[in-house]
């Protein structure tokens, strides 16, 4: 190996040892041409032509139709009859009764029938505009889950790209040091283990980054295998939301709820919808005859007639009082079904909080004490084997624990924004402008012990 156009002296070969911590370059990020997109971006495009969206629009329109077409009275009867023509002559001047008739009849429902069933299709209506906004609202919470979960599998990538080009200087070094007669075979042999491990590590990030971005891609009604360019990097946020006032805000403004309360609603008008089922419907009707003249030529005159009908709702218990008794179970139903979300949402919020907290911990642990120990645990290591007091694979172990201790915290500020997108889904709006109980404040820019930004 050359450096420059002399040859690698030891001495040259230990400078670089040592220059290892000072090049690594773990905090810089990947250049990419344009600015990187936000997960806004993304999430507008999903909330504009995802498909389910569309097909909740048109259910809505539905609803609305249907709505319109509840409150309408049935169509009109009409008809034309033959009366009493006798069957010997079929002479229409023979009988006073036979005439020529026409008639129309129209069927008027019990008063409060027909609002109750515009009021139960326009529940619906409002359950279906509900359950759009619960769809547009996991919809979100699942392309900011991708988003970040892709933001922290290309930033662990990275770690590990730049971690095998470090590590291949350091394997070329230690065959230097081995040609010269101041290495050993097993230190060779052990950075080209770490190595190849290495590779494996990156083969799954990147088979995972891909399985990411068919799926941003897919939420945001991209073409699936069409590259995702440069998105955000992900940071560190404040975590201590009132667990109290979350559950607030799911009361108030999850869509999941408030559709299952509109079909509360739509429950109780139908009990009174099924209760008038007992009640009779009328119809009215009329007709006007036509009467031929009698055989003798004197004329008959014409003749109306009028009448009202009603229904007799007899069979009560074989058809209204199980009606009723369905629309109550229906009501029932629903609400139950209000009792388990809000027991799944406080779970939710209860072990998103907890979660969220944990791994805030864990990632500032990383960024503040493990991350910059592993750091000095490097450059000393580096300075005793230059001196021999510690062997290759003692230092070797230093670099594989600051590059895992850096994937780690990379891989804690993912799982912090992918908690809160769930926190986010389970109260039913997104969390960005809930200040945090105490006061916190995120985390400022820190540096490591280059002066790099994290």
């Amino acid at each position: 190996m050359r450096m420059g156009n002399g040859i690698m002296t030891p001495g040259k070969i230990l400078y670089i040892l040592l220059a290892i911590p000072i090049a690594l370059p773990w905090a810089r990020p990947v250049s990419a041409e344009g600015p990187p997109r936000p997960v806004g971006y993304y999430i507008d495009l999903a909330l504009l032509a995802y498909p389910s969206l569309a097909s909740m629009r048109q259910r809505i329109e539905m609803k609305r139709n249907e709505a319109i077409r509840a409150g309408a009275l049935d169509d009109p009867k009409a008809w034309i009859a033959l009366s009493n023509v006798p069957v010997r002559s079929w002479s229409f001047r023979e009988e006073d009764m036979t005439g020529k008739e026409i008639g129309l009849s129209q069927m008027f429902p019990f008063p409060g029938k027909r609002d109750h069933a515009v009021q139960i299709v326009t529940r619906e209506k409002e359950q279906a505009e509900f359950e759009l906004e619960e769809i547009r609202n996991m919809l979100r919470a699942d392309v900011k889950m991708a988003y970040a979960e892709l933001a922290s599998v290309r930033a662990q990538a990275d770690l590990v790209r730049r971690s095998r080009a470090i590590l291949e200087q350091v394997v070329d070094v230690s065959r230097e040091m081995l040609a010269v007669g101041k290495g050993r075979q097993p230190d060779v042999l052990r950075g080209q283990i770490e190595y190849q491990k290495m590779r494996e590590m990156l083969l799954m990030l990147e088979n995972r980054e891909r399985l990411l971005s068919i799926r941003l891609n897919t939420l945001a009604a991209f073409p699936p295998d069409s590259p995702v360019p440069a998105i955000d990097r992900l940071a560190e946020f404040p975590t201590a939301y009132d667990p109290l006032e979350l559950q607030s805000i799911y009361r108030d403004d999850r869509p999941a709820r408030k559709a299952l309360e509109a079909r509360i609603r739509k429950g109780a008008i139908g009990i009174v919808h099924a209760e008038h089922e007992g009640r009779p419907d009328f119809e009215v009707s009329a007709s006007y005859m036509q009467r031929d003249a009698m055989p003798d030529g004197t004329s008959r005159p014409d003749m109306v007639s009028a009448m009202v009908s009603m229904t007799l709702p007899i069979w009560r218990k074989g058809k209204i009082e199980p009606g009723i008794r369905a629309m109550k179970a229906e009501r029932e139903m629903a609400i139950r079904d209000v009792e388990t979300l809000d027991s799944e949402a406080a779970n939710a919020i209860g072990g998103g909080l907890s979660s969220l907290e944990n791994f805030a911990a864990v990632a500032r642990l990383y960024r503040t004490t493990l991350i910059p120990q592993a750091e000095q645990s490097v450059q000393s290591n580096i300075e005793a084997y230059r001196v021999g007091t510690i062997d290759f694979p003692m230092m070797m172990d230093s670099l594989m624990s600051e590059l895992g201790f850096r994937k780690e915290y990379v891989g804690m500020v993912g799982e912090m924004h992918m908690t809160k997108a769930r926190l986010e889904a389970a109260v039913g709006r997104e969390l960005d402008g809930v200040p945090p109980v105490s006061g916190e404040t995120a985390p400022s820019n820190t540096k490591n012990s280059n002066g790099e930004g994290r």
